[in-house]
């Protein structure tokens, strides 16, 4: 499973990047949001992946942070929604606000979302309020993925590590930033993780 992607990007379209990674372009299929944050060809782009498997395809999306990701794989389990539908909703309207609309049980403002209909938005506050009422939504959902600046590279390496573990975004970040403050901005990325790690 190809869980983040790092590297060069290539090209840009509205809801698509292509991501040269160690010289193989990867496509990746992304919100209208997501694709917003990266407006520069030729800068680094960094996302959480998730590969979509199908009879005749395999198909990559890509997500600024791990509670974007977790609410779309949410909407996939929703009858009625694929991964292109779930991509428009979460162009439409920001990963918390969507949850809170869920979990609110506003149907009319779900079902102004194009492609959703009343029985659609039913099943999606039936199916989804109590499991993201439970949900950290604290994580920045809008604007670019939270970087430590003072690491760099080895430091947002930490942090993609843990998230991997299933450490939730925010609390990646705090950890590497403490592991940072006991170590050192020269600590390499197995250093981090392992001091990180005792600070989950």
């Amino acid at each position: 499973m190809i869980e983040f992607l790092r590297g060069r990007l290539a090209h840009r379209q509205p809801a698509r990047l292509v991501i040269d990674v160690g010289g193989v372009g990867m496509g990746v299929d992304v919100s209208l949001r997501t694709a917003e944050l990266y407006p520069r060809e030729g800068e680094t782009v960094e996302l959480i992946t998730y590969l979509h498997v199908r009879e005749e395809s395999l198909e990559l999306y890509g997500f600024q942070n791990i509670v974007e990701k977790t609410i779309f794989l949410k909407l996939l389990g929703v009858s009625g929604i694929g991964p292109r539908l779930a991509l428009r909703i979460l162009s439409a309207v920001p990963p918390h606000q969507l949850a809170q609309m869920i979990i609110g049980g506003d149907i009319r403002g779900l079902t102004a979302l194009k492609g959703i209909g009343k029985k659609t938005a039913e099943v999606m506050v039936a199916s989804l309020r109590t499991s993201l009422s439970k949900m950290d939504l604290q994580t920045p959902m809008d604007g670019r993925p939270a970087v430590l600046d003072a690491g760099g590279e080895s430091a947002r390496d930490a942090v993609m590590a843990l998230i991997t573990l299933g450490v939730k975004d925010a609390a990646a970040q705090t950890a590497v930033q403490k592991a940072l403050d006991r170590l050192g901005d020269k600590a390499n990325t197995g250093q981090l993780i392992t001091q990180a790690l005792q600070e989950v």
